[in-house]
Parts: C-alpha cells; sequence; structure tokens
C-alpha cells in the first residue's frame, strides 16, 4: 500500500506545484470500469494442508472479474471527487472427487471470497499532453464480504461461511487518453484491504462527461 500512497502524494505534488491549474469549466461525469480483482494469501484451508484432503483434489482460484460503477464531479482539469459501486471478483475454490480412471470429477465442496463495496475518493490528474493524462487517486472503501473456506479435518471437511464489513483506505494510479471533450478511458491500478485481504484491482474504465 505505501509505494500508491507515494504515488498519489508525488501526483498532488504535481497538481500543487503547477501555476497553471484551471479555476475554471467544472464539470460531471460518470462511468464503467471492467476490473481485475486479486487477493494476496488468501486461504481456503486455514486448519490443514491440502494433502490432508486425499483422495480428494483441491483446486483454487485466487482472483476474478468484477465490475465497478461511477460518478464524479470535476472542479477543474486537475481535481475531482468521485463516488462509485462495485461487484468485486470472485476468488474461488473446489474440492472434487474422482471416482475412477474413466468417470468425471464430483464436486463435494465448493465456496468463494465474495465483495460488494462503496467508495468516495479524490482523484488528481495531470496532462502530459492534449489527450494522455496520469492519474492518481485515494479515498475511503466501505464493503461487505462472504467467506466460504473448510475446515475439521481432512476426513471429514465441513464448509464454513462468515461474514465482515468494514471501511478501508484504497489508493490508485493510473494512465488516460481522453478521446475528446467528452470521452475519455484510463488504465488503473489499486490497492486496498478487504477483511485483511490484500486486495489488488487492474481495470479498464471509460467515462463520459455531461
Amino acid at each position: 500500500m505505501k509505494p500508491l500512497m507515494y504515488g498519489v502524494l508525488f501526483m498532488l505534488g504535481l497538481v500543487t506545484f503547477d501555476g497553471h491549474a484551471e479555476k475554471v469549466n467544472p464539470f460531471n461525469y460518470y462511468g464503467v470500469a471492467l476490473q481485475s480483482n486479486s487477493y494476496d494469501g488468501i486461504d481456503f484451508l486455514p486448519q490443514f494442508d491440502t494433502a490432508d484432503l486425499a483422495p480428494l483434489s483441491f483446486s483454487k482460484n485466487t482472483s476474478g472479474q468484477g465490475f465497478r460503477g461511477f460518478v464524479g464531479h470535476h472542479f477543474n482539469q486537475y481535481v475531482a471527487i468521485e463516488g462509485g459501486f462495485s461487484s468485486l471478483g470472485k476468488a474461488k475454490f473446489t474440492v472434487t472427487d474422482k471416482a475412477g480412471a474413466t468417470t468425471t470429477n464430483t464436486t463435494v465442496h465448493k465456496g468463494d471470497f465474495s465483495t460488494f463495496t462503496a467508495d468516495v475518493r479524490g482523484v488528481f490528474t495531470y496532462p502530459l499532453n492534449p489527450k494522455i493524462f496520469l492519474k492518481a487517486h485515494v479515498g475511503a472503501l466501505v464493503w461487505t464480504n462472504k467467506f466460504e473456506y473448510l475446515t475439521g479435518s481432512g476426513n471429514t471437511p465441513v464448509l464454513k461461511k462468515d461474514s465482515d464489513s468494514g471501511v478501508s483506505v484504497l489508493a490508485g494510479v493510473g494512465l488516460g487518453y481522453g478521446f475528446n471533450k467528452k470521452v475519455a478511458m484510463s488504465v488503473d491500478f489499486e490497492q486496498t484491504e478487504i477483511a485483511d485481504i490484500t486486495t489488488k484491482t487492474l481495470g479498464v474504465s471509460l467515462s463520459i462527461r455531461f
């Protein structure tokens, strides 16, 4: 998280240092982002090793595809405030049983790590030329999370479900391209913590001015 925070502070320094900041021409915008969310260190088997499940087979995916919708207000060409809602991509696991060499796998257990969020953030942009601009943002993320995992013993694993909610700091950086005065897109990377899991997001967003 610290390198991202340093990036945001650097962007804020650029905005503050630049003596030509536009004081006029505020505008509103809305948009949508497609995201790839990944979760560092997520553990679907907190009590035992995967080998303890034999002859069952365990597999997991620690990333998933999500989306975000957002609206914002630009005070000038450098500073904006933005709010949005997200459905993050799910991390998932599956425990299967293969009865024979020629039979298909039977799912014994499956679960996921799923999150819905609302956020508010300050967005800072710095134009490199009339089309390309740098972005940085920092804000607060309100989240609600469902986490399914296995407990018990290897012989008799039991699926457990927990839920939690909280507020976390988020920070991110990005690179944007303005097609014209109305439409722009950006590629962004951000990081936050959800249920004590480091959550990284790589997204592509499209915004429209109104």
